[in-house]
């Protein structure tokens, strides 16, 4: 402020002794240096104002704020170890009036919930009301489409074994014939005989396996379901219609007949 001031107390008194200048040059003189000492006073408070800024401002840093504090617990972000905490935010949200408006909340979402249940079940009880009657008759058509397609499948499987075993019935009668009429004369003959043999128990065998089962003739009563009679005769050792005698082997699978047995019957 001195330095200010002093080049225009020079300034006055130079011109003061000046006894030639006019009067207006004196006042022009002075109002320059009153201007001159407005500036210097402004700036001087300007930086004196700074200078408390400094000081006060590293103080105010270290403080967080209330508000940002609780944001911050709200997202998550726990305070790093060694950081100054916040206790009034921990007690905001602790507070009775805080768990009280949480509580509240959390009962408006059971509320919600269990309207929305029980509409979604009255809906559901409408849709029975409407469509019970033929979704219950689509099921039982459904479980009948399916048992009818069993049966299909299964009369498939065993029509089919019916014709396989109807074919090989016409080899089996030959082998039926030829160990009825050949008496086998030696070792040789024998042997060629139990081959054969072996060879019907397997195919026998076979049969069994796929349900093919034998009809039974002699002993039992005449059934002609099963039996196909060719002839009677008197019998000493069958009573009067019981099958006495077979000439035809015949088989049948479950129910089905593939070929009935021929017989005759006693008079």
């Amino acid at each position: 402020i001195t330095g200010a001031i002093k080049p225009a107390i020079d300034e006055h008194y130079l011109f003061s002794n000046n006894r030639n200048q006019s009067v207006s040059q004196l006042f022009s003189y002075t109002r320059t240096c009153t201007m001159k000492l407005s500036v210097t006073l402004i700036a001087s408070g300007l930086m004196a104002c700074h200078a408390f800024q400094t000081m006060v401002a590293p103080s105010s840093c270290h403080r967080p704020a209330a508000s940002t504090c609780l944001f911050s617990q709200e997202d998550g972000n726990a305070p790093e170890e060694g950081a100054p905490t916040d206790s009034g935010a921990s007690d905001i949200l602790n507070s009775p009036a805080f768990l009280q408006r949480k509580l509240e909340v959390l009962q408006s979402d059971i509320a919600k919930v269990e309207a929305d249940t029980e509409e979604a079940r009255a809906r559901l009880e409408a849709g029975k009301a409407e469509w019970g009657g033929q979704l219950d008759e689509l099921q039982k058509e459904y479980q009948n489409i399916q048992e009818r397609l069993n049966s299909q499948n299964k009369q498939g499987d065993t029509m089919a074994i019916v014709q396989v075993t109807r074919e090989m019935l016409k080899v089996l009668d030959n082998y039926d014939r030829a160990f009825g009429a050949v008496t086998p004369s030696g070792d040789i003959e024998a042997e060629i005989e139990a081959d054969y043999k072996s060879t019907w128990d397997d195919i026998m065998q076979t049969f069994s396996d796929l349900g093919v089962e034998e009809i039974k003739t002699v002993g039992v009563e005449f059934d002609y379901e099963v039996h196909q009679a060719v002839m009677q005769k008197p019998s000493d050792e069958y009573e009067e219609g019981i099958v006495c005698e077979e000439f035809q082997k015949g088989f049948k699978i479950g129910d089905t007949l593939i070929r009935a047995s021929m017989v005759a019957v006693a008079a």
